[in-house]
């Protein structure tokens, strides 16, 4: 039977909000919003945490994490999730068939239900990935680029340009919440897979990513009231 385990990269340094994983959200730090999320899970048998710094690593073992110590070099801004799990796997022996469930903190309103909800339409689709998304509010069709010359160039044609909205194909992008994938998919993709990964569709309202201050405090009202039953 395969094992579906969770990994939460949780690194000490971070932009546009200092010390993020550590920042609360509505009483409780963007890392234990992860790891409770992943502990709520009717899939997850294990829980790790990827960090370079001892604050969060001691604060994921209270929250009871297995710990996986990730190199300095892997802990920069211009690091790669690639790499981190790449890294993961070299301390953690899974196999070929196991689930990797990769939760980033930075996603406070992803619920254990999300994350249970994309692992079983995973299953039923027979698939061996799964990507949450949220869906486009302004389509990428009706995008152009300048060229050389200074001219703008449709990037999907003029047929799609001029097209009115509601003639174009729904588009989607990854919402960061929850990345599932068997091991053996993402060593034979040499990193996160996506193209034939299923969606797994969340609203806009569960998808926000903490990326500056304002977003600690709009996450934590839409908390609040989920919460309170608003």
């Amino acid at each position: 039977m395969s094992r579906i385990v969770a990994l939460i990269p949780a690194r000490g340094g971070s932009k546009g909000v200092k010390r993020k994983n550590l920042r609360y959200v509505a009483g409780k730090s963007l890392l234990q919003h992860a790891v409770d999320a992943a502990r709520g899970s009717q899939h997850i048998s294990e829980v790790y945490l990827s960090s370079e710094d001892e604050e969060i690593l001691a604060a994921g073992e209270r929250l009871g994490c297995r710990l996986v110590h990730r190199s300095a070099a892997l802990a920069r801004d211009e690091s790669l999730a690639d790499d981190v799990v790449m890294e993961f796997l070299t301390q953690v022996p899974l196999s070929d068939n196991d689930l990797i469930v990769y939760l980033q903190p930075t996603s406070p309103l992803r619920t254990a239900a999300h994350i249970d909800a994309a692992i079983a339409a995973m299953e039923a689709a027979g698939a061996d990935g799964a990507v949450s998304v949220t869906e486009l509010e302004k389509s990428p069709y009706k995008s152009f680029s300048i060229s050389s010359a200074g001219r703008l160039e449709s990037l999907f044609g003029e047929k799609y340009s001029n097209c009115n909205r509601q003639q174009l194909p729904k588009t989607y992008m990854p919402n960061g919440a929850v990345y599932v994938f068997r091991k053996k998919l993402f060593t034979d993709c040499g990193g996160f897979p996506s193209d034939g990964s299923i969606p797994y569709i969340m609203p806009k309202r569960d998808s926000i990513d903490i990326d500056e201050e304002g977003d600690l405090e709009l996450a934590t009202r839409i908390m609040e009231q989920r919460n309170g039953g608003i």
